[in-house]
């Protein structure tokens, strides 16, 4: 079994989904979860990804390092993730770990309408897959992790999520309409205690190079910064989809549209 010093809280989502958005409110406006991003400190390093417990990620994280912060660490430790349900994400011999972490957790899972998801989705897969498709159409049908398409994908990871006991659900649209509202509500269901600070979503960096400037000067960082490290845009799926791609999607993706409450 784990030692945890404190409760853990599991942000989890389908990628582009507003992941961020949620582990930077949780950092900075709960008493249990604050973490003050130091002078020269990475933003990173405020929450465990858990995705790192791979051999083989870029960046990897030994179960004996993920253990230590859990068992040390005297807030509760935000960690993300956009593993499935299944947690196939993670190196086969850490997804033992892995799963003890996530029962010994509170789960809060992030969605957003899948369409717009697609479309992000879309203009991030070439950073770690050059020949990714980067038109709508061609990426919706391109069969991806199981051999399906990317809504069903998202459709699976949603659902599954959705189906284990206890999963808090946060909107990523509530967080774009009222932050303070949707973060503190957030809270209350996790039984963090407000700091009092007005909450805000943190300024995105315009470059990398702002993003160092504002480490160094330990300026509190927004910890989304993925679209600094490759130029792209983008596209909004109501200019770029068409009928057929709306009908894929609701065939793929409609049951769990409806079960959210998104215009299917």
């Amino acid at each position: 079994m784990i030692d945890c010093r404190a409760k853990p809280i599991i942000v989890c989502s389908f990628p582009r989904s507003g992941t961020h958005l949620t582990i930077d409110g949780l950092r900075h406006f709960f008493i249990e979860t604050y973490r003050r991003q130091g002078f020269g400190q990475a933003v990173h390093s405020l929450y465990m990804n858990l995705d790192r417990l791979d051999p083989k990620h870029p960046y990897p994280l030994t179960e004996q390092k993920a253990q230590q912060i859990l068992a040390t660490c005297p807030k509760r430790v935000i960690i993300k993730t956009h593993c499935t349900v299944d947690i196939d994400q993670v190196g086969e011999a850490q997804r033992d770990l892995a799963r003890e972490i996530i029962t010994a957790a509170d789960v809060a899972y992030v969605v957003r309408d899948v369409r717009p998801v697609m479309t992000s989705f879309m203009a991030l897969r070439p950073m770690k897959f050059p020949d990714s498709p980067r038109d709508i159409a061609t990426f919706l049908r391109t069969q991806m992790d199981g051999g399906e398409g990317p809504a069903a994908n998202w459709a699976k990871h949603v659902s599954g999520w959705l189906d284990r006991p206890g999963v808090h659900v946060v909107k990523f649209e509530a967080m774009r309409e009222d932050y303070a509202r949707a973060i503190s509500t957030l809270g209350e269901q996790l039984h963090l205690t407000s700091n009092r600070y007005p909450i805000q979503k943190f300024p995105k960096p315009h470059s990398m190079f702002e993003n160092r400037i504002r480490r160094w000067l330990g300026i509190q960082n927004s910890s989304a910064i993925d679209n600094l490290r490759m130029a792209f845009e983008t596209p909004d799926w109501k200019q770029v989809m068409t009928k057929g791609d709306f009908e894929l999607i609701r065939e793929q993706a409609g049951d769990v549209m409806q079960r959210l409450g998104y215009k299917v």
